[in-house]
């Protein structure tokens, strides 16, 4: 009998967890495929000629020539700011498809650009994130507010611009 407890425990070893399950959040588990076209959200990308106040005011043309305000611009810390509602550009720079909604939703995106000094040359990170609902007439939520990820557009139309 003692024989037989001895190989059931041996056996089960390393089976059982003891402090149970763990939340990861957005973290890709190891074998989960992510998608390309989605930067990663903390990944800053070194453009190595250029300064901090170059790409800051590239970022900003940028914005203006897309018809974006910035509703945060210090070029001190090197961030730029803003949240809209604009269809066009919810639809271009989220993906809400996770929320599987045949109704069309009311899109609120973020988009944040930093610009820092790397040593030799400067860092860029660029993010956009948002929410989507839907609101009846009476402003009662017909669809709870769920989180948008990034289509990677915005990243990658930054990027590209700062980059020349």
């Amino acid at each position: 009998m003692k024989k037989i407890i001895l190989l059931a425990a041996l056996g089960l070893n390393g089976c059982v967890c003891v402090y149970g399950p763990t939340k990861s959040g957005n973290v890709p588990q190891p074998g989960e495929s992510t998608s390309p076209a989605v930067a990663p959200v903390d990944a800053a990308t070194l453009v190595g000629n250029r300064r901090p106040d170059e790409l800051f005011s590239k970022a900003e043309a940028w914005f203006a020539s897309k018809g974006i305000t910035p509703m945060v611009s210090n070029e001190q810390s090197g961030i730029i700011a803003t949240i809209g509602d604009t269809p066009a550009l919810a639809d271009s720079y989220l993906d809400c498809s996770v929320l599987g909604q045949s109704q069309p939703l009311q899109r609120q995106y973020r988009l944040v650009v930093q610009t820092y000094s790397a040593g030799e040359g400067s860092r860029v990170s660029a993010q956009a994130s948002g929410t989507a609902r839907l609101t009846a007439a009476d402003g009662n939520d017909k669809v709870k507010p769920a989180e948008c990820r990034s289509s990677g557009n915005f990243e990658k139309d930054m990027l590209e611009v700062l980059r020349k």
